[in-house]
């Protein structure tokens, strides 16, 4: 009898988890097509596949992970701290290629489905969590980052969605567990942990919330002030670029704290960013307003609209990944907090609503980039001219040479030349390849006309030109050398 009644429980619970499998699965599926169908039609680029893509490669060989994309002898380390891509690195073994890392993005974002579907399940009935599970598995956010290339932090998409589970069911192994995988995603982290230290406080016993926020805070200092710059060219931390809030982390407090309303004002102008604050909220019927757990992602939001740099305010690239679980959680919880799950009417029409506003943004022109509406037209996986005349560009380069290439190129040539970017520091540069068409050579990088005027002075060779292609070979060129191996 004891063993039947195991056998059935066991049953129902393979039958309730099979739908959210299911799910995930099929994101996984859709997400992986649509990235391998990017790389393919050359949409990708170096900035910032190509840059992880070098670095998985030498941690696969159990080297440092050196990017000649970044300049000659650059460790990673020197940009940003994110062990945990390392992880990464044995999937090399089987399959070498940029390709693996896409796959695994893909991979990391449907990991965390069922983590806020075992969150939304608490609140809520199967089917209600499942449909709450599809808006955000199907989000504008999660859409934009696949769009984006990889980044690592995919990586802490699943982790975080993790980590605030963990304190939601008050589970203090699990939460210390997937907070300390959290600050190894990036030195970023350990002000999220910080935050999710102080949530934790309101609940006795306050030993893991202490420990939260100590290692959160000591982390951040110490890799930032540390770590970084002792890989750094210049010895400091790049990315402290909050110019308008103070010289760095305790300034800008003190500024935030002694100006409330330009804080403020600063954090939602120009109206770029009013409008990506809308696309989360709106979407999600105000109710993360309602969450305590809403706190968490005020660092991430803040970390970009307090930034001067303008392209991290917008709708697009990974930036709205992470902000994304975080209000939905938070969102599941406000609703919760309003009784709103429990009541059969408004719980319905609540999803109803989430439903639509998420097909409609997936469906109607907007400024997000939007995965399904590009497979559904065809987009993702148009061949025109340009990607013809890329494709014979790339195949002009001869394995095993260093190559000095336009941004867009890069991802195609990492896993067999060493590859680096033009003007960018390197000691050879066997052949360089340009796309003319483009306005820079890479971010931040001189337009493609002055680095063909630059090389042609030094004595480079036109070897390959179609369209708006041009590659250019060196006059010392003597064939491939084993120093020029990815």
């Amino acid at each position: 009898m004891i063993a039947q009644l195991g056998a059935a429980l066991r049953a129902a619970r393979v039958a309730a988890n099979r739908p959210i499998t299911l799910l995930s699965l099929a994101l996984f599926a859709v997400y992986s097509v649509y990235a391998l169908a990017r790389q393919v039609t050359y949409l990708t680029a170096g900035y910032d596949l190509g840059i992880f893509d070098q670095a998985v490669r030498e941690y696969a060989h159990f080297h440092a992970p050196i990017v000649t994309l970044k300049g000659a002898g650059y460790n990673i380390f020197a940009d940003h701290f994110h062990p945990i891509i390392a992880l990464a690195a044995p999937l090399y073994w089987v399959f070498d290629s940029p390709a693996t890392l896409l796959v695994v993005q893909s991979g990391l974002i449907a990991a965390s489905v069922p983590f806020v579907y075992a969150f939304a399940r608490r609140r809520m009935g199967l089917g209600a969590a499942l449909a709450v599970a599809a808006v955000y598995g199907t989000g504008w956010a999660l859409q934009a980052m696949v769009d984006f290339d990889f980044h690592e932090v995919a990586w802490g998409v699943p982790i975080l969605a993790a980590t605030i589970d963990a304190l939601d069911r008050r589970d203090d192994r699990a939460l210390l567990i997937s907070a300390g995988l959290l600050m190894l995603v990036r030195e970023d982290m350990g002000v999220i942990v910080v935050v999710i230290g102080l949530l934790r406080l309101l609940h006795r016993p306050r030993r893991t919330a202490l420990w939260l926020v100590g290692t959160g805070a000591v982390g951040y200092f110490l890799v930032t002030a540390l770590v970084i710059p002792a890989f750094a060219p210049n010895g400091q931390f790049a990315y402290w670029t909050f110019d308008a809030l103070g010289q760095d982390l305790p300034h800008a407090l003190v500024n935030i704290v002694a100006h409330p309303l330009r804080t403020v004002r600063l954090f939602v102008t120009p109206s770029i960013k009013a409008e990506t604050l809308g696309f989360f909220l709106v979407p999600l019927a105000l109710l993360p307003l309602r969450s305590r757990y809403a706190l968490i992602a005020f660092p991430l939001l803040a970390e970009r609209f307090f930034n001067s740099r303008d392209h991290v305010w917008t709708t697009h690239f990974h930036y709205n990944a992470l902000p994304w679980v975080v209000l939905v959680l938070a969102m599941i919880d406000g609703g919760g907090r309003l009784r709103i799950w429990s009541r059969p009417v408004p719980r319905r029409v609540l999803i109803g609503y989430l439903v639509a506003v998420a097909v409609l943004i997936s469906v109607v022109p907007n400024p997000t980039p939007m995965v399904f509406r590009r497979m559904a037209t065809g987009e993702a996986w148009r061949v025109s001219q340009h990607l013809r005349d890329q494709r014979a560009a790339v195949a002009q380069l001869p394995s095993g040479v260093c190559v000095s290439v336009d941004d867009r190129l890069a991802a195609h040539l990492t896993n067999r030349d060493r590859v680096t970017l033009p003007d960018v520091s390197t000691p050879r540069t066997d052949f360089v390849a340009l796309d003319m068409s483009q306005a820079d050579v890479g971010f931040q990088l001189p337009t493609p006309q002055a680095v063909l005027a630059d090389v042609r002075a030094k004595g480079y060779v036109p070897v390959f030109t179609q369209g708006d292609l041009i590659v250019l070979r060196s006059p010392d060129y003597a064939g491939p050398t084993p120093g020029c191996n990815p």
